[in-house]
Order: C-alpha cells, then structure tokens, then sequence
C-alpha cells in the first residue's frame, strides 16, 4: 500500500512530546537535517511548540500538515496540578504521543461520537500567539489521559485563523503512518466515526502510534 493511502486526508498534524524542546529540536536537526521552527507558547498550559511541516507522500506540496514538538515552556510556570498539555510531562524521550484531524464538519463529528459513545473528552476553546505576534484561536477535543494512549485522534477546527502549515516552515516528507493497537477493529470502527476511516491500521501488542519521515539529512522514524 503505498502512503498515498496510509495517511489520512484528514490529518491535521502529529505531536511529538519532548521532554525539553531545544534538545528535541537538536534530535529531530540531527537526524533529518531541518531545524523546527518556533511555533509559540501555549498560555496557562506551562508549554510551548515548534514546528516542522509535513509533505505526505503523494500530496501536494502545500499539503495542511505539520509536524508539532511540544514540551515544557521554560517561561511558564507549570500549571498548578502539574500537567502540561497533551501529558507532555511524562516524556522522557521524543515520543509520537498523539495526532489531530480536521474534519470538514466538526460539530457533525462531535455529535457522531458521542451518538457512538466514543470517550474524546470534551471541546474546549485554546489560543497561542506566534512569535510574529499573530493570534491563533482554534477548538478542540481534549482528554486527559489521553484516549487510546494516543492513538485515537482529537479533533481540531482553526475557524478563521491561519492554519500553522500555511507559514514558511521546512518541510519533511511524510513516507508513513499507522496506528498499532491489539484492538484492530474497534479502532478502526472509531476511526470512521470521526472521520479517519482510511488511517493505517495494525496489529501489534500495546496501542502505539508508527511514523516514517524523511528530510535532507536522513530519516525520523518513530
């Protein structure tokens, strides 16, 4: 199957947690050759981003996708409980932690899921200033902990805002992505619900999400 068909057309972007982002912007540098971008902090959530676009193979060029680092904002104070966004503070290592789709009608998806009884937490308002001082105002589905270790995507609408793809941002090729989950069918059966029936899906042990991404200077796999 070639990646055409392994990435979904709804995907909006995979988040990466690190657990401290200079070093995780390092990592990614060392082993594609591009060096992620600042994406901006995320306000009360104790982190921030950087981000690197994602060319899925067979797409477009300008494809909507990216790739996000996420970690602890070193300008932040934690949040008072002590959970960063997206569990980011339980990263030990660069970890494929999540991934988002944008759906064409959210609110329709929203409803479907929960006609579906699919646990995706609930929609919640979220904002970012970039570092050019423009404001990014977006909605969402959030869980904490994270629905399906990760694997289950969260839901994501920028309205009117700039998606964070449309910047200049260097650009890796997207070879591959798959769910991995011993729970093959119920997974894909959720998948469709939200509208990302043509995810990869695997057999394996433990849920876990699988990347494949190429820049100049080698491959990122996760």
């Amino acid at each position: 199957m070639d990646a055409l068909h392994t990435v979904p057309r709804e995907l909006d972007h995979l988040i990466v947690t690190v657990p401290d982002l200079d070093a995780g912007v390092a990592a990614v540098e060392e082993a594609t050759g591009l060096r992620a971008v600042s994406g901006g902090s995320h306000p009360g959530r104790g982190t921030a981003n950087c981000l690197l676009g994602l060319s899925p193979t067979g797409w477009a060029d300008d494809a909507r996708t990216y790739l996000e680092l996420l970690g602890p904002d070193p300008q932040q104070d934690p949040p008072a409980d002590g959970r960063l966004a997206l569990d980011a503070h339980l990263a030990t290592a660069p970890t494929l932690q999540t991934w988002a789709i944008h759906p064409p009608a959210f609110l329709a998806k929203v409803a479907a899921a929960n006609t579906a009884g699919i646990d995706f937490g609930e929609v919640r308002d979220m904002s970012r200033e970039t570092p050019d001082g423009d404001l990014l105002e977006w909605r969402l589905t959030s869980r904490s902990p994270l629905p399906a270790a990760g694997t289950q995507p969260f839901l994501i609408d920028w309205g009117e805002s700039h998606h964070p793809a449309e910047a200049s941002l260097p650009r890796l090729e997207l070879l591959d992505f798959a769910i991995e989950t011993p729970e093959v069918d119920a997974t894909r059966s959720a998948l469709e619900v939200l509208g990302a029936g043509d995810t990869r899906v695997v057999e394996g042990p433990e849920p876990r999400l699988r990347a494949r991404m190429r820049g100049p200077g080698g491959v990122l796999e996760f």
